[in-house]
């Protein structure tokens, strides 16, 4: 096709500043605009407007009885498309390659051989303004991800004593108080100390409901603080932060290349020999050349190449205002040909940081436990049963672990605070870390207002393991060390609580699987999915229990990256197309090895994301299914687009090799062609998923 627009299309970070309410822009400077515009239009499309003019101009020197000049300019514009479509069409000859291009450089010549400079005009109109619109169609499709860096986070409110002073926010220091007011973007990821509000992570994540955040939860820069003052401690630098990822993983989709399968040139060998063969036998029939050129003008394959093209870039803006980063063109194609998902677990089918969910009291041990939230001194998933003697020592264990920086540290005083439980600031605070924590908590009291006060007493509390509590002198119960051996085989994690040196129970954590997992194969399959399989290195028992959940078809325990990637490729070499979803550094090599890699979530944003085709943005896993019928419904409209061109075309064909259609006829149909193709492909930027 002709190469009409050569410049690089780039995005920048510099965001317009908006005007004061009441301003209005002066008329010249909205008229300057405009004109730039036009201009920029011009530049970056010269052929079709060339084309236009030189047809303008052809025309007027038509009306006015000159119409020797007027094919001049016919023939110039024939030419002006003509011959860097002939350069480009030789270079593919050359690589071996062959295309319904070949058409078009048909049509063109023989309508420069019999002087119907016309019809020739016509076409090359028709492929530049084809590929134009297509260039338009990619900077839309651009233009959803470049909004993303055009809001980024610019500067951050922190106290300067008594002062709020506001500052560039790549100057946040990991530990710096940071004030975001009602209506702000959060600037850098960190960890709310003071206020609550509703924080909406719609244009990170897509999810449409605001989530509320309160002392104690993780917020990530570039949500939206929607009601309230939030003041946090940074927990990254800009640079590092969640929206500094998305940024970079934009500018990676935006730099590099699409590399779009033609799905026409599957077709086009056959449609363009049965095209040619047409033309032939139209002129030996007739013995009319000009009827042999009909058919070359109406078999013009702008419909074709215009179907796939539009209908992906449609759909690549599409899935990034639903959250979902393509890398290329590419991958949506080859998201709507997969047939079996592979999944990884952690972080993945699981949330990927381990949650509270059982306190076993002492004397309420049960060796054949199945399950957490079995008996009233349990969690219910991540709900705290109301039994006190659990809550209160929720509440011991919660406050020694809030002075750790240990990851189960962050769990525990994380399930206190989702419960409403006072943390007490504790004394002798000490800590061998990773074995456990111990430290004085003071008593607390709950008058009948139910305000909590506390009381003058304290008490030796350390939460750890086996060897921790051994050092400290502290004996553990054998019914409680077979419960908590039962519970480590099934994958859960436990620690033991002792207060003033007794072993007062037993604290569950696990890796929790994600909200609405059972219905992830179910509505794989309903996407066109034929079969699931979950790969993980966990051990047997935790394999089988998660896939049980998310009613997988295979699970593959106690794998290795490279075990990984050898079932991703075993399966390639079956002929299945390989949807590989996962999160982290683990899950890159068999990412980049599948047909198409799907990093999910906030940890997808680190290792995966470079070696994955697409990167989701939300933790949602009921999304997946939603990215597949994505896929699937955008080459669904590009093959009917492409079906559509050729049928149209045949059926102008036919008509033209009996004399019914002149060539300057048949290329104004196809102009006409392509306007159905293009506006069926840009629904695909409007289809339900």
């Amino acid at each position: 096709m002709l190469n009409i627009h050569g410049e690089q299309d780039t995005i920048t970070t510099d965001a317009s500043q908006p005007m004061a309410p009441g301003e209005t822009e002066p008329t010249a400077v909205r008229a300057r605009d405009r004109i730039k515009g036009w201009l920029g239009v011009v530049r970056r499309y010269p052929v079709p407007f060339l084309a236009l003019l030189l047809m303008g101009l052809s025309l007027a020197l038509w009306l006015t009885g000159r119409p020797e000049l007027a094919n001049w300019a016919l023939l110039a514009v024939t030419l002006l498309g003509g011959i860097p479509l002939l350069w480009d069409t030789l270079r593919q000859v050359l690589r071996k390659e062959f295309g319904v291009d070949v058409l078009a450089l048909l049509a063109i010549g023989g309508s420069v051989l019999l002087q119907e400079y016309l019809a020739g005009a016509l076409v090359v109109l028709m492929l530049s303004g084809g590929e134009a619109l297509e260039a338009y169609a990619l900077r839309r499709a651009r233009s959803s991800l470049s909004a993303l860096v055009e809001r980024a986070p610019r500067s951050a409110h922190i106290w300067q004593g008594q002062e709020l002073v506001t500052i560039p926010a790549e100057q946040v220091e990991v530990g710096m108080e940071v004030v975001v007011k009602p209506g702000e973007l959060i600037p850098v990821d960190g960890v709310v100390t003071a206020g609550s509000a509703n924080v909406s992570e719609a244009d990170l994540t897509g999810e449409p409901v605001p989530a509320r955040k309160v002392p104690g939860m993780l917020v990530l820069s570039g949500s939206v603080n929607l009601d309230s003052v939030l003041e946090l401690r940074a927990s990254k630098r800009s640079a590092e932060s969640q929206y500094a990822q998305i940024v970079h993983l934009v500018r990676q989709a935006q730099t590099q290349k699409a590399p779009i399968h033609r799905l026409a040139d599957r077709y086009s060998v056959w449609f363009t020999l049965g095209a040619v063969t047409l033309a032939g036998l139209a002129w030996a029939l007739s013995g009319e050349s000009v009827y042999a050129l009909a058919v070359l003008v109406c078999a013009s394959p702008c419909p074709l190449i215009l179907a796939t093209p539009i209908a992906i870039m449609s759909g690549i803006d599409l899935a990034a205002r639903n959250g979902l980063i393509t890398k290329s063109g590419g991958a949506i194609e080859q998201l709507g040909e997969v047939d079996v998902a592979v999944f990884d677990k952690t972080g993945t089918l699981t949330l990927g940081t381990p949650k509270v969910t059982a306190i076993v009291r002492a004397g309420q041990e049960r060796p054949d436990t199945e399950a957490a939230g079995e008996n009233g001194g349990e969690l219910d998933g991540a709900r705290f049963q109301p039994a006190g003697d659990e809550i209160t020592l929720l509440r011991f264990a919660a406050s020694v672990e809030q002075l750790s920086t240990h990851i189960l540290s962050r769990a525990v005083v994380e399930a206190a605070q989702e419960r409403g439980l006072p943390l007490s600031s504790v004394d002798g605070f000490e800590e061998i870390f990773g074995k456990g924590v111990r430290g004085r908590v003071p008593l607390i009291v709950q008058d009948r207002q139910g305000t909590w006060a506390h009381a003058s007493d304290a008490v030796e509390v350390a939460v750890g393991n086996r060897t921790f509590m051994g050092s400290l002198g502290v004996i553990i119960p054998a019914p409680l060390l077979a419960e908590r051996a039962g519970r480590v085989e099934r994958g859960q994690i436990c620690s033991f609580i002792a207060v003033e040196r007794q072993v007062e129970g037993l604290l569950v954590l696990e890796d929790v699987p994600r909200a609405d997992l059972a219905r992830l194969a179910l509505d794989l399959r309903a996407a066109g999915i034929k079969e699931t399989v979950l790969l993980t290195g966990d051990s047997e028992v935790v394999a089988q229990q998660i896939g049980k959940i998310a009613q997988v078809d295979r699970v593959m325990a106690r794998c290795l990256p490279e075990d990984k990637v050898r079932a991703v490729q075993e399966l390639e070499r079956q002929g299945r197309r390989v949807l590989m979803v996962g999160d982290g550094i683990n899950d890159a090599p068999a990412l980049a090895s599948a047909t198409v890699g799907l990093a999910l979530g906030a940890q997808g944003l680190t290792a995966a994301a470079s070696a994955a085709d697409t990167v989701l943005l939300s933790t949602d896993i009921l999304r997946v299914p939603r990215v597949v019928r994505l896929g699937r419904q955008v080459m669904r409209i590009a093959i009917q687009g492409i079906w559509v061109g050729m049928g149209l075309s045949g059926v102008a064909m036919f008509f033209a090799a009996f004399g019914y259609i002149s060539p300057a006829a048949g290329a104004l149909i196809q102009e006409a062609f392509d306007v159905i193709v293009i506006l069926n492909a840009l629904r695909a930027g409007r289809v339900a998923f």
